[in-house]
């Protein structure tokens, strides 16, 4: 928490001098739009961000002093998070050139959902959480690891409802009964969130894993490979959050205008065109998901080979839009 408040403090000093130099720079290189400076600021505003969420958790923890863990104190953790997220979703429409559009956040109200959503970048896992802030509903995140070196986010992500995995649950994995357990809490009020993906795609990596699927589960070989924008659903983690909440219903949400590189270095080479993230929810009834486990991974990959029809059909949309 301290180097990244440094840093925001550093940053934020030295912004004047870096718009004017990076400015320079950009306008003798021909990039009019500002790609250098771009850069500068959605990195400072993060890290502003992250800085002023681990202070006002530090404030929190302060005004309920020997009463954390009440009711209270866990409303007050979850709109630090709703604020959160939507100052991260300001700084990235501010300066990154990225506008989310979701068409439908509506379907998440009531929550006792669980929402298995695409994961093609780094923005969009914002999504889901910015369903919930619209809906009123309070996400119980599945979250990698990696991501508590952001201070905010280690911070409120300890004191909500959620777990932190290694992105490779197997059966018989004590991460698995963590994650039911998550489950298990998920309520008219809640919504259980996972991105069963496991990592952005690329061609490679769906020919690993229809490769993979060829030697147990062959007629799963033959959907995944009618998958041409995502890779195809690893199913312990999804399994795992039936098994905790029998009674929840299941949000499916796409995302469509970040192909093609959602990573770090990805975002900000294009950071100077703008884009548009849309976002699409479909909600199913429980009722409607095979109880046995095998036809219930049978039947999300089937959502997802709509799924990714969805993409193709919007990305082309976008793709023809002025």
């Amino acid at each position: 928490m301290i180097i990244v408040l440094l840093l925001a403090i550093v940053m934020t000093a030295l912004t004047p001098a870096a718009v004017i130099v990076l400015g320079s720079i950009d306008f003798i290189t021909g990039h009019h739009h500002g790609r250098r400076v771009r850069v500068w600021l959605v990195l400072t505003s993060i890290l502003l961000n992250e800085a002023a969420g681990a202070v006002i958790g530090l404030l929190i923890s302060v005004r309920f002093l020997g009463r954390s863990g009440s009711q209270k104190w866990l409303r007050a953790n979850y709109r630090l998070e709703w604020w959160w997220c939507r100052s991260h979703l300001g700084a990235i429409k501010r300066f990154a050139n990225i506008r989310m559009e979701f068409d439908n956040p509506e379907v998440l109200a009531p929550g006792n959902a669980i929402i298995v959503a695409r994961h093609a970048s780094h923005v969009d896992a914002l999504g889901p959480l910015h369903a919930c802030d619209v809906a009123g509903v309070h996400a119980r995140y599945t979250l990698k690891q990696e991501l508590q070196w952001l201070p905010a986010m280690d911070l409120i992500g300890n004191r909500t409802p959620n777990v932190w995995i290694d992105r490779t649950p197997r059966a018989g994995s004590p991460m698995l009964g963590k994650i039911e357990k998550l489950a298990a809490g998920i309520n008219e009020t809640s919504a259980g969130v996972i991105f069963p993906e496991g990592t952005f795609f690329t061609p490679a990596r769906l020919e690993k894993a229809a490769t993979r699927l060829a030697s147990t589960r062959p007629e799963l070989e033959r959907k995944a490979r009618q998958l041409t924008k995502i890779l195809p659903p690893r199913p312990a983690g999804f399994l795992a959050l039936l098994r905790g909440s029998p009674h929840a219903d299941i949000v499916l949400i796409a995302n469509v205008g970040l192909e093609n590189g959602g990573g770090v270095s990805e975002l900000l080479a294009k950071i100077d065109r703008p884009t548009t993230l849309r976002m699409h929810a479909w909600r199913y009834p429980r009722t409607e998901i095979p109880r046995d486990s095998d036809d219930a991974v049978t039947w999300l990959l089937d959502r997802w080979v709509e799924m990714d029809q969805w993409i193709v059909d919007h990305s082309a949309d976008l793709n023809a839009a002025p």
